[in-house]
């Protein structure tokens, strides 16, 4: 059986639709956090944590400087700004790349912190970026990992809709 690595190097980042190539030096996308209620009653020896929902999202933005229209987009509070982050997920097997695979994440939100950077002498200047994460999709070789929509009440993991028979339920 042969060794199998898989390796992630590079990545480019859209905002609105629009290519920011070199202009984004890291990117820290949302992580996903269950919300879990605990459930114990009379007779059970412990207690049973069930999924209650989600709790807030963010991503964080660094920038070796960005141009003004996507610094007035991803500093909006009030307008939701759509990023898409394209990367490429190389696959070695006997220490030959053997495969690279699209890794694609959707992102929607607003403007939570703005960064105006730090300025020092000879020193490229960075700044910051965190977007309040209302939409979220993670797909990698064109499967659908995650996704999840807050407003639409929306979450899917594999594809599988996990709240279909509950939105059906509530009539939404």
């Amino acid at each position: 059986m042969a060794l199998t690595i898989q390796k992630v190097f590079d990545a480019n980042v859209y905002i609105n639709n629009v290519s920011k190539h070199g202009q984004a030096s890291e990117i820290t996308c949302p992580q996903v956090n269950y919300m879990m209620n605990d459930y114990t009653a009379l007779g059970m020896i412990g207690t049973l944590p069930l999924f209650n929902g989600i709790e807030a999202m963010e991503a964080t933005f660094k920038w070796t400087y960005l141009d003004n229209d996507a610094q007035m987009d991803m500093s909006d509070p009030f307008q939701a700004v759509e990023i898409m982050v394209r990367s490429s997920k190389a696959i070695y097997e006997n220490g030959g790349l053997v495969e690279e695979q699209p890794i694609v994440i959707f992102m929607r939100g607003t403007g939570k912190q703005h960064q105006g950077g730090t300025f020092a002498s000879k020193t490229d200047v960075e700044t910051e970026s965190v977007l309040a994460v209302n939409y979220y999709k993670l797909e990698i070789d064109g499967e659908e990992i995650i996704e999840i929509d807050v407003i639409s009440n929306i979450f899917k993991i594999n594809g599988e809709d996990m709240l279909a028979e509950r939105r059906a339920n509530l009539g939404i």
